[in-house]
């Protein structure tokens, strides 16, 4: 800085930033603002992600939820199949008279309970029906039925009657529970043999004691998950 001395007095030049200084200054603080707006969409798509997730897990477990609700107010009572015709007394008696004693005494049994059945067809790569007690009616009992049909696993439950034979689920009364399932198979625990996929293509030596629910579920974002549930059978 200069002085210059006019009239025996000094002054002192003005000064300011220069137009240099100025912009090193905007843009640093352009930076910055950069860096934060990143810093903030980063953790904006991150919490978007965890509530997608946390909302994908509620409903996947609900659905679980609800398959061993069904599971657990099943009926305990024997009944007539649900897709086919016991056989006639007659047949029943020639049968057994036909059989030797050695072979009655080593009777296999299905391996699923009284009412349940698991299907597999061309249409529909897997389905489990079985029969429960309704739950706003006391002394009644509905067909429900668990399918999967192209990538959504969807339920059905049949009016709840009293008596014998129960009306199947209709188009109507299906619910679509799940979207995204790449697959949702059931397999049954016999005792002394393991795990046994359904439908069973051979009787079992006990009823089944078991069963476990298998679901792969796609992802908003990232690989499929694998849910597995076990749900014992009193």
């Amino acid at each position: 800085m200069k002085l210059h001395f006019r009239g025996g007095t000094a002054a002192h030049a003005e000064t300011g930033f220069s137009l240099i200084e100025v912009m090193i200054a905007i843009m640093i603080m352009a930076v910055l603002s950069l860096i934060a707006w990143r810093g903030l969409d980063s953790m904006s798509r991150t919490n978007t992600a965890l509530q997608m997730r946390t909302e994908e897990t509620a409903k996947l477990m609900r659905t679980l939820q609800q398959i061993e609700r069904d599971l657990t107010w099943r009926t305990t009572v024997e009944l007539p199949s649900l897709t086919m015709q016991s056989p006639s007394p007659e047949s029943d008696d020639k049968k057994t008279d036909e059989t030797p004693r050695s072979h009655r005494e080593d009777t296999l049994v299905p391996l699923l309970p009284a009412g349940m059945e698991v299907r597999r067809t061309a249409q529909v790569p897997f389905s489990i029906e079985l029969v429960r007690a309704a739950p706003a009616a006391p002394g009644r009992w509905q067909r429900v039925r668990w399918w999967l049909q192209g990538d959504t696993l969807y339920r059905a439950a049949g009016e709840s009657v009293a008596a014998y034979p129960l009306p199947a689920p209709g188009t109507n009364d299906r619910i679509a529970a799940l979207t995204g399932i790449s697959s949702f198979d059931v397999r049954a625990w016999e005792p002394g043999r393991g795990w046994r996929r359904l439908p069973a293509t051979s009787p079992g030596q006990m009823i089944a004691s078991g069963l476990e629910i298998t679901l792969m579920v796609h992802r908003a974002e990232g690989a499929a998950m694998r849910y597995r549930r076990v749900i014992p059978l009193n």
